[in-house]
């Protein structure tokens, strides 16, 4: 029996069982489930469709698995787990979460703490797809042979759907991990994960039919927000900008322009007395006057370098968008030179973060959908204007608008003018196609996914539209699979909570003691260790060993595959050294902690860069 047909087994099965007089096992522990390692047992959902019970007869449903999230083991029966949501040491604090009954052959066990999450790098750019291979050995050929032909991946992402997952989609679980050999040179980690199958061009989103109208709005507008340099110097192309906007806004139709409002975001100098403005957004005729009139108005400056990444933030996050904005675009206008970051100042409630850069503004920019058109409005370029406005719109699909030689203001206000009309046309089009696939089934409004990206997705959630993904059926199938590390894709990470990270400190600055006996430390590693392991240490495993059996983690680097009695070996030169290498781990954990220490006293665990491991 193949796996979906094990994972979704029909009703009349179940119902079957009952009707042979299957009796409930329920199972009862004092303690967690482990394994054989030591280390607390927890699985992962072999696909979205997986549902918990309150018992083993399966007759009242607890809850529905999430997709690629851990859920640890309690107890089990011959055919269930009986799992909690919390990732708890004792069954008493197990029990204060969700728990439910899961048939063992609906689920795959996460033997690690580890996870692949996209590097920013992958957040940022257009990037590949995911491949993956089932089978190590293919996967081996391919790396030894570099034919793709003959031992090609069977797993290929379907990138568009993977945006279209939402954003609490967790990392890929890694099961494993071991070296192997790129071409014969260079070694190259092969990770063993779990991966969510491709979403289906058949499924949809499924929404109250009472919200249709808000919902056709929704992906039917666009709102612009224009971050304006509004120093003295800017008054001639403010103005220029104005006459652009008419000329060009008035070619678009009549119930296209309907749909399209511009806002804008004034800033200055972070010591002029307005240092930032904002003004809703408006329809276009409305708008054109509003910059006009603001064009009489502009004044300050004086410095070179303007705080256009503060404006374009406040754009982003402060900016009052109504909730019918439909197709979000900021614009960021500027005159002369940028800020490299974030200074925090301009924001009347200073809610602006200091010392954001370009990259770190255009993160959040991109994972909401969001372009960014810049403007140069001026022939001076300063030190850091390419590089900021450049990166604003090359890392959200934007366009950097760029006073070329032989262009003048009347030029750039066109670009812009032109631009931003053709922008709102099209996305306006495409809004239409998709409000054109709506269906009303029984009373609820269906529009296939296959059509809705995820930016339309988040417009939706903005309307305040409560939708669903009928992922039909099959659902989203989670299958095993080995794939090679690539650094500028995915980065492996590990679920790190507090109290780990506080005894590998403590651990780490015991080792690093050079001063003591042999038998004081000894009995020191010793005790670290057992806060660790819970358990007498074997004396026979290196420290490395036991801290991966009880944290599910594999080390990097070999500082701490050795004994104790290794250490009591060591000359006092070579014993100086070690302790140098362990003092700057533990030094580096300790820079996490503090660095993470405000969220991990509001949450459980945090993610953590393997990197940051010794």
């Amino acid at each position: 029996m193949g796996l979906r047909d094990i994972m979704f087994r029909s009703a009349c099965s179940v119902l079957a069982g009952l009707l042979l007089g299957q009796a409930a096992a329920a199972c009862t522990s004092a303690e967690m489930s482990r394994t054989a390692d030591g280390f607390v047992r927890k699985i992962v959902a072999g696909s979205d469709k997986v549902r918990a019970f309150d018992s083993t007869a399966e007759e009242s449903e607890a809850f529905v698995l999430d997709l690629m999230q851990p859920y640890f083991v309690i107890c089990e029966t011959p055919d269930h787990l009986r799992v909690t949501d919390l990732e708890a040491l004792s069954v008493a604090e197990a029990e204060a979460g969700l728990t439910g009954y899961v048939r063992k052959d609906q689920t795959y066990d996460w033997p690690t703490r580890e996870a692949l999450a996209f590097s920013d790098l992958a957040l940022l750019g257009r990037r590949p797809e995911i491949v993956a291979w089932d089978d190590r050995e293919v996967l081996k050929s391919f790396m030894a042979t570099g034919d793709e032909t003959a031992h090609g991946p069977t797993f290929r992402e379907n990138i568009g759907a993977t945006l279209r997952r939402t954003r609490e989609a967790r990392p890929y679980p890694v099961l494993g991990s071991g070296e192997e050999r790129l071409l014969g040179r260079s070694a190259r980690r092969v990770f063993d994960v779990l991966l969510p199958a491709a979403i289906r061009p058949s499924d949809a989103v499924v929404f109250d039919a009472a919200d249709l109208t808000r919902a056709t709005e929704a992906l039917t507008s666009a709102t612009i927000v224009i971050a304006f340099d509004a120093t003295g110097s800017m008054e001639r192309f403010a103005r220029l900008v104005a006459e652009s906007f008419k000329s060009s806004f008035s070619r678009l139709p009549p119930d296209v322009l309907a749909e399209l409002k511009l806002g804008f975001v004034f800033y200055r100098d972070q010591d002029d007395e307005v240092p930032l403005e904002s003004t809703p957004p408006f329809p276009v005729a409305q708008a054109v006057e509003l910059l006009i009139a603001a064009a009489a108005n502009m004044y300050g400056g004086g410095s070179d370098d303007e705080p256009v990444l503060d404006a374009v933030y406040h754009a982003a996050h402060l900016y009052d968008w109504p909730a019918e904005a439909g197709r979000r675009i900021i614009v960021a206008v500027l005159n002369d030179d940028a800020k490299a970051a974030t200074v925090g100042r301009i924001d009347p409630e200073d809610r602006v973060p200091t010392g954001i850069d370009a990259i770190g503004v255009a993160r959040t920019l991109f994972e909401q959908g969001v372009p960014l058109i810049s403007v140069q409005a001026g022939p001076r370029r300063g030190q850091y204007l390419d590089q900021v406005l450049g990166t604003l719109a090359r890392e959200t699909d934007g366009v950097f608008i760029r006073w070329e030689e032989g262009l003048d203001e009347a030029a750039i206000a066109d670009a812009l003018a032109n631009q931003l009309q053709a922008r709102a046309a099209r996305d306006i089009a495409e809004g239409r196609a998709v409000a054109a696939q709506i269906e009303s089934i029984d009373g609820a409004a269906v529009v296939p996914l296959e059509v809705v990206d995820g930016e339309k997705l988040q417009r939706l959630r903005e309307a305040g539209i409560r939708f669903n993904i009928d992922l039909g059926e099959g659902g989203v199938l989670v299958q095993p699979g080995y794939m090679m590390e690539a650094a500028d894709l995915l980065v492996p990470q590990i679920r790190m909570d507090k109290r780990t990270l506080l005894d590998l400190i403590n651990l780490m600055s015991v080792l690093a003691v050079t001063g003591v006996d042999a038998d004081s430390m000894r009995q020191s590693v010793q005790q670290s260790l057992a806060a660790i392991a819970g358990e007498a240490v074997d004396p026979s495993e290196t420290i490395g060993q036991t801290l991966q059996r009880q944290l599910g983690v594999q080390f990097r680097s070999g500082l701490l595959e050795f004994n104790l009695e290794y250490l009591e070996a060591l000359t006092p030169a070579e014993r100086a050294t070690f302790a140098r290498r362990l003092q700057e781990a533990a030094q580096g954990l300790d820079t996490f902690l503090n660095a993470n220490l405000e969220h991990l006293d509001r949450n459980p665990w945090v993610w953590m860069p393997i990197a940051a491991l010794p």
